[in-house]
C-alpha cells in the first residue's frame, strides 16, 4: 500500500537536556489533565439533558426492529442535521456491557477525546523535534471549565468533542503521519459524529492532493504516478460513498431561525464563535471581548496563512505544476507538513464557525458564545500557539515557551473561577429536573415509566434522603423574595440583606446552596438557584472567595402543570443538612405547551 512520505528537518531546540524536559513536560502535561478529570468526577451527575434522552429512545427503537436492516435503520437515522451513528453506538456498546445506560460513562468518553486531541497537538511537536515542554500550555488551554456544558453532558460530549478529535486526526494523517487509511476512516468517524464533519472532506483532499504531487512522495523518477494518486483517488470515492449515505432521505430540520440577522450581526456572530475562549476573562462584556479576540485570531490565522503562501510559494508552484505533469520533479523542498496541516485545522474550525454563525445567530449572539462550542475557539488558540512555537526563530523559541505557560496558565486559573458556578448550576439543574419527572405527585413515591426504568437507572441525589422533608408541612422563619414576571416565567431573588443565614460557601459543596421549592396541591417541583458572587477582582481570584449571601432563580411556567403554586426555600449545607423555609408567596402557571416539538 503506497504512504505518503514525510521526511522532517532536523530542529536544533534550546530546550533542557531530553530527559529533564521530557519529565518535566510530561508532569506538566498531566496536571492540567488529572485536574479536569478530578473536577469532572466530582460534579459529574448520570442524569440525561435534551438530546440525552434521544439516545435512551434509541435504545427502545432499536430492541423493537426484528430486522438487520431495520436495526441500521435506527443506527443511522437522522438527528437534526446530523447523524449520530458514532453516539448512538456508544450508548448500545454501554447499555450491553452494563445493562443499562449509563450517561457518566458517555460524559466519559466524550471528555478522554479532549486527551486524544492533545495526543495530537504532541505527535505534531514531536515531529517537529520540540520537546513535551512546548505542549504544557495545549494541555491548560484544552483542560478547563470553558467546558462546563459539554463535560458534564454525555451525548454533547460525545459529539461536540470528539467531532474535533476525528477531524484533526485526519489531518494529521494526510500531513505527517503518513496514514491516509487511518485519516479515511477518522473523516468517516467524524461525518458520522457531527454535521460539520463534512468539512473534513473536502479540506482533506486539498490538502491530499498537495501531499502527493510533492517531489518527496517519489522515490524516483519511475515512481508511478497513478500508484501516487491512489490515495487520492480511495479519497475521493469514501467521501461520495459517505457523502451519498448521509443525505439519503436527509429532511432538513425544523427549529433554525427564520431570520439569520444582517450582515454585520452574522460577522459579529463569526467572530465571536472564534473568540469564545474570551468569556472565561474577568472582563464587563463577554460578547464584546469575544468579538475582539475573534477578529484578533481571525487575522493572525489568515496572516500566518498569507505569510506561508509567499513563504513557500516555489514549492506550492511545483506542487500544483506536479498535479498536471505526468512526470514530476524530484528537486525542491515541498510544502512543510506543519503548514498543510495549520490550513486544514484552522479552516475546518472557520468553517464550522461560518456554519453556526449562518444558522443560529438569529437566535441571538449570546448562544453563540455558549460553552458548548468553546472546543473550536480553544483549539484554534492552541493551534496558533504551536505553529508560533514551531515556525518561530530558535534564538526566541523559549520566550514563546515561557509566553505560552503564564498567558495559558492564567487563562486557565480564570476558566476554573468564572464557570465554577455554571458547574455547580448545571449539577442542581440535572438534580432538580430528575426530581421533576420522578416525583409526579404530592407524596414521595417515584413514578418513572417503563421505558425509562429499564434502560436506565436514576442517579443518587440530594433529595433522596429527605424526601419526607421536602414534602411534609413547612414551620420555620419566613425568607421573603422578590418575583418578578418574565417572558418564560418568573425571575426570582433574594437579596443579602433577605439571605442572612442562608448557605452561602458553594466552593466545596457539590450540592449545597439553595433551590426553590414549588408546591401546589397536586404535586411539587424542584427549581435550581444561581448563588450570589463576587466578581473575580473582588474575590482576589480565589474560589473560597467567590460566593455570597443570596441566589437568583428562574421558575420556567413550561415545565409546570397549569394550577397555582406556593414556593418554599430549601437549603442544603455541604454536611447535606435539609432545611425548607416559607416564603408567603405565591405564583401561577397556566400549564405546559402542547406543541412541543421533540426529536426523540
Amino acid at each position: 500500500m503506497p504512504t505518503l512520505q514525510y521526511n522532517p528537518k532536523t530542529r536544533l531546540t534550546s530546550a533542557p537536556p531530553r530527559s529533564v524536559g521530557r519529565l518535566l513536560g510530561s508532569v506538566g502535561v498531566a496536571i492540567p489533565v488529572i485536574l479536569f478529570l478530578a473536577v469532572w468526577s466530582y460534579y459529574a451527575v448520570n442524569v440525561p439533558k435534551w438530546d440525552d434522552h434521544a439516545l435512551r429512545a434509541f435504545l427502545y427503537y432499536f430492541d423493537q426492529e426484528t430486522t438487520i436492516s431495520g436495526k441500521l435503520y435506527q443506527l443511522f437515522r437522522q438527528h437534526n442535521e446530523h447523524r449520530i451513528v458514532v453516539d448512538r453506538f456508544v450508548a448500545l456498546l454501554d447499555y450491553q456491557v452494563f445493562g443499562k445506560l449509563n450517561f457518566r460513562h458517555l460524559m466519559a468518553i466524550g471528555n478522554l477525546s479532549l486527551v486524544g486531541l492533545l495526543v495530537v497537538f504532541i505527535g505534531v511537536l514531536r515531529r517537529e523535534s520540540l520537546s513535551v515542554l512546548y505542549a504544557i500550555p495545549v494541555a491548560l488551554l484544552i483542560f478547563n471549565l470553558s467546558h462546563w456544558e459539554n463535560m458534564f453532558w454525555g451525548m454533547a460530549a460525545l459529539q461536540n468533542f470528539s467531532v474535533v478529535l476525528w477531524v484533526v486526526l485526519a489531518f494529521y494523517g494526510i500531513t505527517y503521519g503518513n496514514r491516509w487509511g487511518w485519516a479515511i476512516a477518522s473523516a468517516i468517524l467524524a461525518t458520522l459524529t457531527s454535521g460539520n464533519g463534512l468539512l473534513v472532506w473536502p479540506i482533506g483532499l486539498v490538502l491530499l492532493l498537495l501531499r502527493t504531487s510533492e517531489p518527496a512522495d517519489f522515490k524516483s523518477r519511475n515512481y508511478p504516478k497513478k500508484r501516487a494518486f491512489l490515495p487520492v483517488a480511495i479519497w475521493v470515492f469514501s467521501a461520495l460513498l459517505v457523502l451519498g449515505l448521509y443525505f439519503a432521505d436527509y429532511e432538513k430540520p425544523e427549529g433554525n431561525p427564520p431570520l439569520r440577522g444582517s450582515t454585520v450581526d452574522l460577522i459579529k456572530g463569526w467572530l465571536a464563535f472564534i473568540g469564545a475562549a474570551a468569556e472565561a476573562l474577568p472582563v464587563k462584556s463577554a460578547l464584546s471581548a469575544s468579538i475582539l479576540l475573534g477578529a484578533l485570531m481571525v487575522i493572525s490565522t489568515f496572516g500566518i496563512m498569507g505569510w506561508q503562501l509567499l513563504t513557500h510559494r516555489l514549492a506550492i508552484s511545483r506542487t500544483i505544476r506536479g498535479l498536471f505533469s505526468s512526470r514530476p520533479a524530484i528537486s525542491g523542498a515541498g510544502i512543510p507538513a506543519g503548514a498543510l496541516f495549520f490550513w486544514g485545522s484552522a479552516l475546518f474550525i472557520l468553517g464550522t464557525a461560518a456554519v453556526v454563525a449562518w444558522t443560529r445567530t438569529g437566535f441571538g449572539l449570546d448562544l453563540i458564545i455558549t460553552s458548548r462550542y468553546k472546543i473550536y475557539s480553544l483549539t484554534l488558540l492552541a493551534l496558533l500557539y504551536v505553529y508560533i512555537a514551531v515556525a518561530i526563530n530558535q534564538r526566541v523559541r523559549n520566550w514563546v515557551l515561557f509566553g505560552g505557560l503564564a498567558g495559558s496558565f492564567l487563562f486557565n486559573w480564570f476558566a476554573y473561577l468564572t464557570f465554577l458556578d455554571d458547574s455547580i448550576w448545571f449539577r442542581h439543574w440535572q438534580t432538580t429536573n430528575q426530581f421533576n419527572w420522578t416525583y409526579t405527585t404530592n407524596r414521595p413515591t417515584p413514578a418513572l415509566d417503563p421505558v425509562t426504568q429499564h434502560y436506565s437507572d436514576p442517579a443518587r441525589a440530594f433529595y433522596d434522603p429527605i424526601l419526607k422533608t421536602l414534602f411534609n408541612s413547612v414551620q420555620a422563619p419566613i425568607i421573603p423574595l422578590t418575583i418578578t414576571k418574565a417572558p418564560y416565567g418568573y425571575a426570582v431573588q433574594t437579596s443579602t440583606t433577605e439571605a442572612t443565614g442562608l448557605p452561602s460557601d458553594q466552593t466545596f459543596g457539590r450540592d449545597a446552596g439553595s433551590y426553590l421549592l414549588v408546591r401546589s396541591p397536586k404535586r411539587s417541583y424542584l427549581f435550581p438557584a444561581w448563588q450570589n458572587q463576587r466578581s473575580l477582582l473582588k474575590a482576589r481570584f480565589l474560589p473560597g472567595n467567590l460566593f455570597t449571601p443570596g441566589f437568583k432563580a428562574d421558575v420556567w411556567q413550561s415545565a409546570l402543570e397549569a394550577g397555582t403554586y406556593q414556593l418554599f426555600v430549601v437549603t442544603i449545607s455541604t454536611s447535606n443538612q435539609c432545611k425548607v423555609y416559607p416564603t408567603n408567596q405565591l405564583i401561577t402557571s397556566a400549564g405546559q405547551p402542547k406543541d412541543i416539538k421533540k426529536n426523540w
